[in-house]
């Protein structure tokens, strides 16, 4: 799968922006090869204190509409400093919600389908945030790419 990273810390949000960042997505992920239908991720976190609501929805409903246009699965990673409720992100029209270590509301009558540890581990130097794919309340699993194996 992959996530398309948030823009720095304090950022606002509007449609215009979720429509490009979306378009964005897709492109690259088409780029490396990626097959219609795996999980694509949008990256909710640092938005600025000051965005409203309705434009944090209507950039994450851009950012949804441009990348199932491009034929892959979008999802929704809910990081810290995001200022939507659980319903307000349930209300969005993504079915695929990543939960951060972070302090986030839960999302009713859906859940997560990743959920991601605390603390992060150190691996030969590198730190690396521990995820967990599971089942959401619906009994939804997150779209991974799978590779198979090749016979030379």
């Amino acid at each position: 799968m992959a996530v398309q990273h948030v823009r720095a810390p304090g950022w606002s949000p509007s449609q215009a922006l979720g429509q490009q960042d979306g378009q964005e997505a897709a492109v690259m992920v088409q780029g490396i090869g990626f097959p219609p239908g795996v999980s694509v991720w949008c990256d909710l976190e640092e938005v600025n204190a000051a965005a409203q609501a309705q434009d944090v929805m209507a950039y994450c409903r851009a950012w949804h509409q441009a990348v199932r246009a491009a034929g892959y699965s979008p999802g929704l990673y809910v990081g810290a400093g995001g200022p939507l409720s659980g319903q307000q992100l349930f209300d969005l029209p993504f079915q695929q919600y990543w939960r951060s270590a972070s302090r986030v509301p839960d999302i009713p009558n859906r859940g997560y389908q990743l959920v991601q540890l605390s603390p992060t581990i150190q691996l030969n130097g590198i730190l690396v945030d521990v995820d967990v794919a599971v089942p959401d309340v619906q009994g939804d699993f997150a779209r991974w790419l799978r590779a198979s194996a090749v016979s030379l």
